[in-house]
């Protein structure tokens, strides 16, 4: 057969060829490829066109290979074995899996839910490095760009080519100094009485406290402070009159950590989404699919709890 026309052969005709010469029989061979005798009689007739040599000889028994079939006969069975391999979903071995893993997420879901997984993770894949980078505005550009392997964040607006999961929904609550005045009559027009800290990476269009109060008719937000991470805003409101709203795993660490207070906001707010977002490039990377996998039992554990 020329080389230059393998781009031609059937794949099932290779496979016919192999059963045909393990059985040495027409029937017996349909059989073992699930056709009809007439099928695989018809596959023969290609067979010998493609290798142009008569490749079986009719006897008593069914058929008796050519020395040319004989001659085909291992190297088949070499190719055959190959393409299996070829085609069979590579095994996974954790203990062998060397890569640094990129990810930007907020610094809250590291405390809340992240730790849990990349504890679990390294326990079965030890070589498996963790580069943990707070989330910029320019997310969305490095994991275009492959710089990053994976965001995990809050609230976040997938670009239509990437790919990503809801990983959790996160209540949006009020957390303030447990001494604060606005605990004496607890209302929306009391909030915004006083002033708030707001993560410096939400612009006012899509921050619901700032689009509320505007709605509402009430006056005009007060920003006290910006923080580039929500966790850093535990620590800022101890003795302040601000007032901050958190999701509620991120509040409960200010609740025992700072003696901070927790309310429910007055008016509603949408739930956090929290999403994680890869790139459609590692969709099917077999490592990059385990690791996404325990990072979403991780978020599941916790809100199981």
């Amino acid at each position: 057969m020329n080389r230059n026309h393998v781009s031609k052969v059937d794949l099932n005709l290779l496979k016919s060829l192999h059963a045909l010469l393990e059985e040495k029989h027409v029937g017996r061979a349909a059989a073992k490829m699930n056709v009809s005798q007439s099928a695989m009689s018809h596959t023969l007739t290609r067979l010998r066109t493609t290798f142009n040599d008569p490749l079986f000889i009719r006897n008593a028994k069914g058929l008796e290979p050519t020395s040319y079939a004989l001659e085909l006969s291992g190297k088949l069975r070499f190719i055959l074995d190959e393409i299996d391999t070829l085609l069979t979903p590579k095994s996974l071995d954790l203990a062998t899996v060397r890569c640094q893993f990129r990810i930007q997420t907020h610094d809250f879901l590291i405390a809340t839910s992240l730790a849990g997984a990349f504890r679990a993770i390294k326990d079965e894949a030890p070589n498996i490095i963790f580069d943990i980078q707070i989330l910029t505005a320019d997310s969305d550009q490095r994991l275009d760009k492959g710089e990053l392997e994976m965001i995990i964040g809050a609230g976040l607006q997938a670009n239509p080519r990437f790919m990503q999961k809801r990983l959790a929904d996160e209540e949006l609550v009020c957390l303030l100094d447990k001494h604060h005045p606005a605990l004496v009559k607890w209302h929306s027009n009391t909030i915004f009485h006083y002033p708030h800290i707001q993560a410096s990476l939400l612009d006012d269009k899509d921050d619901p406290v700032t689009l509320y109060g505007q709605q509402a008719g009430l006056p005009e937000r007060q920003v006290g402070l910006y923080t580039e991470t929500l966790n850093s805003q535990l620590a800022l409101l101890p003795g302040s009159n601000l007032i901050a709203f958190l999701p509620m795993s991120l509040a409960m660490q200010g609740q025992q950590f700072f003696g901070l207070k927790i309310k429910p906001c007055p008016f509603p707010l949408p739930a956090v989404t929290i999403r994680g977002i890869w790139h459609e490039r590692h969709q099917h990377d077999p490592v990059h699919k385990w690791i996404r996998d325990k990072v979403s039992e991780a978020f599941s554990t916790v809100e199981s709890a």
